[in-house]
């Protein structure tokens, strides 16, 4: 039973820790909400660590979130490698600073990332449609990072042909910058895809009647009464 109400995107996705709207709240079983606050915390720590957005309170709450992690999950500390001697140039409010290029376990992704974007997929459709998904339709999530993104793979063929735009706004607060979508809903399939904070990008991808599995790499997710959301595949 859909027993209480969770935040979706979560609070701890933002800097200010205060979402700009409360229209983002979906029904949710004390499981999947209750069991998922450190996942949030990952979550919110990799997309701060990309973000194109550089001031002093964003530097603050990288700080904080990362102690709240090493104290919470030290593991997820251990999947970054700064090993590399590698620096790209980005331009931070007209200045162009190198920044160091960190590569990510695999773990960190099947582990933490893609278990929590796919929860976000659920809450996503549900808010626009009105109604969960079945347990014969499929999620399939994967990420694009900052610098896949400087390397050429965003997905803005996918994004373009995605005809909604999804943000959290109330008055003249609105979630820009930190997080925004594209979507579309359709009978057979349907996508969204999320930027947070204007660097990090996933891909949610929805299968409505899957004929078969998604590509071997990306995650796939389903859900039913025992499980909750649960993996099919182990990308």
């Amino acid at each position: 039973p859909a027993d209480t109400i969770e935040h979706a995107p979560p609070i701890v996705l933002f800097v200010d820790g205060q979402l700009p709207a409360s229209t983002h709240r979906v029904p949710a079983c004390k499981r999947c909400n209750l069991g998922s606050s450190q996942k949030d915390q990952v979550a919110a720590l990799i997309a701060i660590t990309q973000a194109s957005i550089y001031t002093d309170k964003y530097n603050d709450y990288f700080v904080k979130l990362f102690d709240g992690v090493k104290n919470n999950n030290p593991e997820v500390i251990h999947y970054f490698n700064f090993t590399g001697n590698e620096d790209v140039p980005l331009s931070i409010n007209g200045n162009v600073t190198s920044f160091p290029i960190a590569s990510l376990d695999p773990r960190l992704f099947s582990d933490w990332l893609d278990p929590w974007a796919a929860k976000q997929a659920y809450a996503l459709y549900y808010l626009h449609s009105g109604k969960p998904l079945s347990p014969t339709d499929e999620v399939a999530i994967t990420y694009i990072t900052n610098s896949g993104i400087i390397d050429g793979n965003s997905p803005d063929e996918l994004t373009n042909s995605l005809t909604n735009y999804g943000e959290l706004r109330q008055g003249k607060k609105h979630s820009r910058q930190q997080y925004e979508y594209m979507w579309k809903l359709d009978v057979e399939a349907s996508c969204f895809v999320l930027l947070m904070h204007d660097a990090s990008k996933v891909i949610l991808a929805i299968s409505h009647n899957p004929p078969e599995r998604f590509h071997d790499k990306w995650s796939v997710f389903s859900t039913n009464e025992e499980q909750g959301i649960y993996r099919l595949n182990q990308s």
